[in-house]
């Protein structure tokens, strides 16, 4: 993997995890009306969620490429679509005027396993999740491809979830800091709008 293409991974799928969607909006809800352990769990099964999503990526990506290079093509091209969707959708997205800041909720606590299962199922059933894996996938892996390369990527995101999510817990703990990123998350949604479209363009383009 060449470092032009490891820094392609690390930025696009961090930009894409610290975009608000609903993993975001489930771990900051749980942030704010539960204590920090159920916050935690739940991140845990973002967490786990997203490592089956690079299981199959990297076992599935890898059987397309050998068996069937036609599926696979039609695959990358569709991934390419649906970043530049993505792209064109963050680019024209009015500023968000939505705010979460405020004293934190008196909810009843959840058990553990409610806490965990929460965000597994909100990641691993979430359809966008799976085509943005899969498209981050199909973009930067080829026939040439070694099965280091695809383990790579998908340590790439693990790490970045393990400490991304985590991160969100802590921070949003006080008002100051919701503030900042919320003021932030304009910026964040186009800069993710430029790198997507740009990439989605490169692959269709053949570059």
């Amino acid at each position: 993997m060449t470092s032009d293409t490891f820094i392609l991974v690390t930025t696009i799928s961090f930009l894409g995890m610290i975009s608000p969607g609903p993993d975001f909006i489930l771990v900051l809800k749980n942030s704010l009306s539960y204590n920090r352990k159920m916050a935690l769990l739940t991140c845990l099964g973002v967490i786990t969620a997203i490592l089956v999503h690079m299981s199959y990526c990297v076992a599935g990506i890898a059987v397309l490429i050998t068996t069937t290079p036609l599926l696979y093509n039609a695959l990358r091209y569709a991934g390419a679509a649906y970043l530049i969707w993505l792209g064109i959708k963050a680019l024209i997205a009015s500023k968000p005027n939505t705010t979460y800041i405020g004293k934190q909720q008196n909810k009843p606590s959840i058990s553990a396993k409610s806490a965990f299962i929460q965000g597994f199922l909100c990641n691993l059933l979430n359809p966008k999740a799976t085509l943005f894996f899969l498209a981050i996938f199909t973009q930067v892996l080829n026939a040439k491809s070694s099965t280091m390369d695809k383990l790579i990527v998908a340590i790439i995101i693990g790490i970045e979830a393990v400490f991304w999510w985590p991160f969100v817990v802590f921070i949003f703990q006080t008002q100051s800091v919701q503030w900042r990123y919320f003021r932030i998350q304009f910026i964040i949604d186009k800069l993710l709008g430029i790198i997507l479209i740009t990439l989605g363009i490169k692959v269709t383009l053949g570059v």
